[in-house]
């Protein structure tokens, strides 16, 4: 079980500056940039990793997508230091959370294994291949079917898919109410690899669904 984040020297220096920088230059971003660095969203990344590890077909030195990473504070280190991925690629629509994303993860941008890209995925074609897509984002936008209507040639990844029921939230748009509705809704059921729900320390419950769509 991965129940922990590296911190290393190189994160700390990345992420102090990363927060000096938001307050400077972003400052209307600066309470997003706090939502997304709270136990649960560290709980919630902490449980791709730990699952992901877990499948006894995992490939080494994968290529990751993911998409609307947000900031990719804490899911692209996971999966740099902890999965091995060979690279990361965050496909957003915000500027910012690009930008903001590249300090972060610095030291991952300037050797390559980090890159972003303002794209909505549910949209347009993503800009490569990948081994694994991990969209930790569901209720916020279209079915992930959308997302394979636009992207009908890419080479069979496994998809990591999480979700939640708190419907409380303007931008929860797309809630599910369970992880067989979630795995149903992309078309991974009943090929599944992985499907659990998981209360997070904020008392929202999380659901995760790995498997290919049928």
């Amino acid at each position: 079980m991965v129940n922990h984040i590296r911190y290393t020297p190189e994160l700390a220096a990345d992420w102090k500056q990363a927060s000096a920088d938001v307050k400077k230059d972003y400052p209307h971003q600066f309470r997003r940039t706090l939502d997304a660095s709270t136990s649960s969203q560290l709980e919630s990344k902490l449980w791709v990793v730990t699952e992901l590890l877990k499948l006894p077909d995992l490939m080494d030195s994968p290529r990751v997508a993911l998409i609307g990473g947000w900031f990719a504070n804490y899911i692209t280190p996971l999966l740099i230091d902890g999965l091995g991925a060979a690279v990361v690629f965050n496909y957003e629509i915000d500027q910012d959370a690009k930008e903001i994303s590249y300090k972060y993860n610095k030291r991952y941008k300037d050797s390559a294994e980090y890159q972003c890209s303002v794209k909505d995925v549910m949209m347009k074609t993503l800009e490569d291949e990948y081994d694994i897509v991990i969209n930790c984002s569901c209720e916020h936008m279209y079915p992930m079917t959308k997302f394979y209507e636009w992207n009908p040639d890419l080479p069979d990844p496994i998809y990591v898919l999480q979700s939640t029921d708190d419907d409380q939230y303007d931008d929860h748009i797309n809630c599910v109410g369970s992880p067989e509705e979630l795995a149903e809704q992309a078309k991974l059921w009943p090929s599944l690899a992985y499907s659990g729900t998981k209360v997070l320390s904020n008392g929202m419950n999380r659901f995760m669904v790995i498997g290919y769509p049928r």
